[in-house]
């Protein structure tokens, strides 16, 4: 495996992008602002009612309890691990009510380019899977420059996604190969991405669309980089897969026992799991999927204080340990997930931001033309 190191301009992640037609038109009608740090506020420029230094947790509260709210536009995780995180924040921050929605990379982008040209002020804080978007945001000048308490405490792999600090790591998302244990057994079942190709599995495939969910994006660009689009999308296309739209998606389709193996995250598939569901994970020999998803403030976010409350939050070990009980990746060392295994035990694929950038309107259409949809 690669060694990932931190600096985000020489590293390589991987990272979610996916967009409609739509998305994409949005972003190409929105010109980057001439001077990135000039429209995005630094620290010294931020007025001192909305303080920005990481030490100064104290005045952030206090400022954020006027403020009195926090909305989040998010592509991680499941609406209830959002809802669940939001109650952690609004326990441990009396007085900040916590409004999360949880949508595909494609949907919320478009909502927050609709809102942005409105002039609405809205959502305060965008979490997505499609790093392009988060990349295109702050050339725009719509991203507050922030650098969360905490920080320190991150992977040092992925702790300078953006060393400017307009962004900052918001999630780490693993696809494996997910299977109904009613029908295949650990013996039986690929462990590979190469394997999954074989005739014998038509009609026992589920994804989501590479066309609407960024996660499904990425995995597709991975897999076209690594075997090349007709050498391995094209043939999976042949093996007749059942399509959703979002990722989350598969999952149900596997517990119906409809289909049997499934391109989904590892932590829905563990969570559904320990709840009882026939349902295990193969992290394939031939490289795991690793989304990193990015998240940032908004520059006009109508409650900035508490974002950026929120932005610390993310950063402590209790957010890790809360996300962790749902299978999903701690974003700070020393805290495993039972019965799984932590990114850095696995063997990572991974696209460079660029290559995302570049590579993911290309799959877009190439997933319309081989699927139809």
């Amino acid at each position: 495996m690669r060694k990932v190191l931190s600096n985000i301009s020489r590293r390589k992640f991987v990272i979610v992008a996916g967009s409609t037609a739509l998305g994409t038109m949005l972003l190409k009608g929105c010109q980057p602002a001439s001077n990135e740090q000039a429209s995005s506020p630094t620290p010294a420029q931020t007025p001192a009612s909305s303080p920005t230094t990481p030490g100064d947790e104290t005045a952030i509260y206090e400022a954020a309890k006027k403020e009195g709210k926090f909305v989040l536009y998010t592509v991680f995780f499941t609406q209830e691990i959002v809802d669940e995180i939001g109650k952690a924040f609004s326990a441990k921050y009396p007085g900040i009510a916590f409004e999360g929605t949880r949508q595909t990379a494609s949907t919320l982008f478009q909502k927050i380019n609709q809102e942005i040209q409105s002039g609405l002020k809205v959502t305060d804080m965008f979490g997505t899977t499609d790093i392009s978007q988060i990349m295109q945001l702050k050339q725009q000048g719509q991203l507050l420059q922030y650098e969360p308490l905490g920080k320190e405490n991150l992977l040092e792999a992925y702790r300078n996604l953006d060393p400017e600090n307009f962004y900052q790591t918001g999630a780490l998302i693993p696809i494996v190969i997910a299977y109904n244990t009613q029908k295949f057994t650990e013996a039986n079942v690929p462990k590979s991405w190469q394997e999954l190709l074989q005739d014998k599995y038509k009609d026992q495939l589920a994804t989501g669309s590479g066309a609407a969910s960024g996660q499904v994006g990425t995995w597709a660009l991975a897999m076209e980089q690594k075997y090349g689009w007709d050498e391995y999308i094209g043939q999976f296309n042949k093996l007749n897969p059942k399509l959703g739209r979002s990722i989350n998606d598969v999952i149900p389709v596997l517990v119906s026992g409809e289909r049997g193996l499934g391109i989904a995250t590892l932590g829905q598939t563990l969570t559904r799991k320990a709840q009882g569901d026939p349902l295990d994970a193969v992290y394939p020999s031939d490289g795991t999927v690793v989304v990193v998803g990015p998240i940032g403030i908004l520059k006009d976010a109508p409650h900035p204080n508490a974002a950026k409350l929120f932005m610390n939050f993310m950063m402590s070990k209790e957010y890790s340990e809360l996300i962790a009980k749902y299978y999903e990746q701690p974003l700070v060392a020393d805290i495993k997930i039972e019965g799984a295994k932590t990114v850095s035990e696995m063997q990572v694929i991974t696209p460079t931001p660029e290559e995302i950038q570049k590579g993911i309107p290309e799959i877009i259409n190439k997933w319309r033309n081989t699927f139809g949809a």
